[in-house]
């Protein structure tokens, strides 16, 4: 109901803006495939995978150059197996529904960014909400000091509301985040800081606390379970070409923060480890890196993970030579033991006018398991203008004279927008999850 509620609002706000610069936008995707998969058995059959999927989505626009209003619908089908949908309108959702304006709250006040409806919340790794409705303020300036803050529309299950303060001086930054909901409070506190030239320190400490539920029948007095996480680092740049890490990270094990960021691989501002179930509560971390004659080393040690990291990558004659080992301290019986070292090059050759060939080569060691070593190569055609921009791919894995696996590929988009593409897979892998036998793929999909 309340979504309602600021949809309409929203359409109302657009109808009565006449003189206001309106823009609809729709947009949307259709997808279909069809996948062919037999394996290397004798008695193997064809198994064929149909899919679909279609989305549709419509956004209107408006504002003027301080007011903006802003409503989206998506609808979403998806079919996985079969080619056949239906476009049901009961399934059209509120993606998001708001009104923005910027300026201050009295004359001569800081200026702020006012929003009504769809919340958007980001103060940080531990401090992200999604999905809520209500009123936020953000980047209101007050001296020194830029000051956000929200409140969600209540609900039966929670009532969520938080600010964010960030203070800057000179070569220091420091801010606080605090976010109350029905089941206690939630706090950040982080900071960074630049006490010398070439080196910068920063720290943060994040916690909640529950509020107290009834122990053996009976309510515990004022608040009761404090989890937190404390890192502190510092980085030092030595020289231009070097330069030197180190801190301290501690998590309590039943910690699960509520309002955490999605694990992302690219981008990890602290939440990854958090995330992460195989690890220690706490430890050091320290690490060098350097670049010496075009070889750029580094070396990386983590007490928390139990492992060391020793890696060196470098550039000779158009060769792109690596090498990774990873060191397992203290885990198992043994102190120090490697646990992996993988090694490769690569290097792109032009092997006819109009044709180039990025050729790979990667080694494993595996204490125990002996060296796997694969080979590929990867190229794009351009020569024949009938299968222009056709991939082909190639590569071989050897474990031992028994365990030789390989595949090839190909993946052509054709002229009228289909998508083909065939995999084989054959020969034997010390990887049981490789799923041996012929793939062929065909599909189209239409984005508008």
């Amino acid at each position: 109901m309340k979504k309602s509620i600021i949809a309409l609002s929203t359409v109302l706000v657009l109808v009565v803006s006449g003189s206001a610069a309106a823009g609809i936008n729709f947009n949307g995707s259709l997808e279909t495939n069809l996948d062919w998969h037999k394996g290397v058995e004798e008695d193997a059959v064809v198994q064929v995978s149909p899919s679909s999927e279609l989305e549709l989505n419509f956004g209107l626009k408006t504002g003027e150059e301080k007011t903006r209003a802003v409503v989206e619908f998506g609808i979403k089908d998806e079919n996985k197996t079969g080619l056949d949908l239906e476009l049901d309108a009961s399934k059209l959702a509120l993606k998001k529904a708001y009104i923005e304006t910027d300026g201050a709250f009295w004359y001569g006040g800081p200026e702020a960014t006012t929003r009504f409806g769809s919340l958007d919340i980001n103060y940080g790794p531990f401090a992200k909400v999604d999905g809520e409705y209500g009123v936020s303020v953000s980047n209101m300036q007050v001296g020194p000091a830029s000051l956000n803050g929200f409140y969600s529309i209540p609900t039966e299950e929670n009532e969520i509301k938080g600010m964010r303060a960030d203070v800057s001086v000179q070569d220091a930054q420091a801010g606080s985040t605090i976010i109350h909901d029905n089941n206690g409070f939630h706090f950040v506190i982080d900071g960074v800081a630049r006490p010398m030239e070439n080196l910068v320190v920063g720290a943060g400490f994040t916690t909640q606390k529950d509020f107290a539920e009834e122990v053996d029948g009976e309510e515990a007095n004022g608040l009761a379970g404090l989890e937190r996480l404390f890192v502190v680092g510092a980085e030092y740049q030595v020289d231009e070409s070097t330069s030197v890490h180190g801190g301290y990270r501690s998590i309590t094990n039943k910690w699960k923060p509520a309002y955490i960021a999605n694990k992302n691989n690219r981008n990890d501002q602290g939440q990854n480890w958090v995330h992460e179930g195989d690890r220690q509560d706490k430890g050091i971390y320290i690490g060098v890196a350097t670049e010496q004659q075009g070889v750029y080393i580094h070396a990386d040690y983590d007490q928390m993970f139990e492992e060391a990291i020793l890696a060196a990558r470098t550039e000779v004659e158009g060769y792109d030579l690596n090498v990774q080992t990873v060191i397992d301290v203290n885990k198992g019986e043994e102190q120090i033991r490697t646990n992996k070292t993988s090694f490769g090059a690569a290097k792109t050759f032009t092997a006819a006018e109009g044709l180039e060939v990025d050729t790979s080569y990667k080694g494993t060691w595996v204490p125990g398991n002996g060296v796997s070593h694969t080979v590929g190569a990867q190229t794009t055609l351009g020569m024949v203008p009938a299968i222009n921009g056709l991939e082909l791919s190639t590569a071989v894995t050897v474990a031992d004279r028994e365990t030789i696996g390989y595949t090839a590929g190909a993946e052509f988009n054709a002229p009228n927008g289909v998508s083909l593409a065939v995999e084989r897979v054959g020969g034997n892998y010390a990887d049981e999850d490789v799923v041996l036998g012929t793939t062929a793929k065909a599909g189209i999909s239409v984005k508008f």
